[in-house]
């Protein structure tokens, strides 16, 4: 029978995920930003399982998918993988499932080919440029991946101020003026500092066939897709507002990297209030300028990276050179009556111009693709009230 992953024990993963890479001695930007993540840092040989689960969405309804699981367990999306540039990767790759499956880098030569049902195959790689790449099961596309079978890896340079190993003198500059500027006061931007943002679609009339065990045919699947759920990260709504793994949080002058993904099959433009940011890099190629937007278009099988630069958003009244901790204490200390909510405009939302993906079942909103972010306090350090 396959495992039921819920939103709550969802969350309960993010947790014991940190806590128990950060008891093993691992880096905490290994594991942040994915809820569930687990980070594969190390050289040694690694093994991702293909197996299923019932998975529950947004609205309590449980869907049957394929998943990549690893020592924790099945979950959806599939495991973070994290590498420096150069590393030697060794993973074995189970399928526990009854058809043929595989495992691949897309925009890569790395691929296991297809792994017949109870076999392994041992996929040996040296970790690619640095950048955002998407693994998949590619066969049957686009079904497999849609099943579920689907996750991140994440590629850091061995040193240097970007993300990158050879940036463009555009963003270079970008990642070399923050905390030395006028315009980016504050710290220069640190791996620790880093967001996935992973968007996906399920149709559960497809999932629920094969689960039937139909014989499902995926140029059907692509020529009558209607998604019903829109996951970020494999939430919705509610839980991935409130994921503190995908909602990036800190002072002014914290720059952040947010890493999107699009493994579905529309198209999506998230959108975020409070500040603009830079998209720096596109499907594994950094851009030859940072280009300064608020809403960037990501389709299916896209990436993009974008440097959040948390500065003080410019729609907060006051002169600037004013602590917003006084600005929170008295003029956005108002509550409102009835419902006792404190007016703040330090947490934004994102949410996604392609407006049907904020709903769930067919017009739950916002029960959808939606997260937010979050000023935490002034440059000078000091964090604001809570109270």
């Amino acid at each position: 029978m396959p495992e039921h992953i819920d939103r709550r024990r969802f969350l309960g993963l993010g947790m014991t995920g940190l806590a128990g890479a950060m008891a093993l001695g691992l880096q905490a930007p290994r594991v942040a930003g994915l809820a569930g993540s687990s980070a594969f840092a190390s050289p040694a040989v690694r093994t991702l399982r293909i197996t299923d689960a019932m998975v529950e969405m947004v609205d309590l309804q449980r869907v049957y998918m394929w998943t990549f699981a690893d020592a924790l367990g099945p979950r959806q999306p599939g495991p973070r993988l994290s590498f420096t540039e150069g590393d030697d990767v060794e993973l074995e790759i189970e399928n526990a499932l009854d058809q043929p499956h595989a495992f691949a880098v897309a925009g890569t030569g790395i691929s296991s080919g297809a792994i017949a049902p109870g076999d392994t195959a041992h996929v040996s790689f040296r970790a690619p440029a640095p950048g955002t790449y998407i693994y998949l099961d590619p066969l049957a596309a686009p079904l497999n991946r849609l099943m579920g079978l689907h996750g991140v890896m994440v590629v850091l340079p061995k040193d240097g101020p970007t993300p990158y190993a050879s940036p463009t003198p555009a963003v270079r500059r970008l990642f070399e003026d923050l905390g030395s500027t006028a315009h980016f006061p504050g710290e220069p931007w640190v791996p620790e500092r880093s967001r996935i943002w992973h968007f996906h679609t399920v149709d559960p009339r497809w999932n629920a066939r094969v689960e039937a065990g139909d014989d499902v045919r995926a140029d059907l699947v692509a020529a009558d897709y209607l998604p019903r759920y829109f996951l970020l990260n494999g939430q919705s709504g509610y839980f991935a507002m409130h994921d503190p793994a995908t909602a990036p949080r800190g002072r002014i002058g914290q720059p952040h990297l947010i890493r999107l993904l699009n493994t579905g099959m529309v198209a999506h433009s998230p959108h975020i209030h409070g500040n603009h940011v830079f998209a720096v890099a596109q499907n594994g190629v950094v851009l030859p300028d940072a280009r300064f937007i608020d809403t960037w278009s990501v389709g299916p099988m896209e990436t993009v990276d974008w440097l959040h630069p948390f500065i003080r958003p410019p729609d907060i009244a006051g002169p600037e050179d004013r602590p917003l901790r006084e600005v929170v204490a008295q003029e956005l200390a108002y509550r409102d009556d009835d419902y006792g909510i404190r007016q703040s405009p330090l947490a934004y939302p994102m949410h996604c111009h392609n407006e049907p993906s904020q709903t769930a079942g067919g017009g739950n909103y916002p029960g959808g693709l939606v997260t937010h972010w979050e000023l935490t306090g002034d440059l000078d350090g000091v964090d604001f009230p809570t109270a």
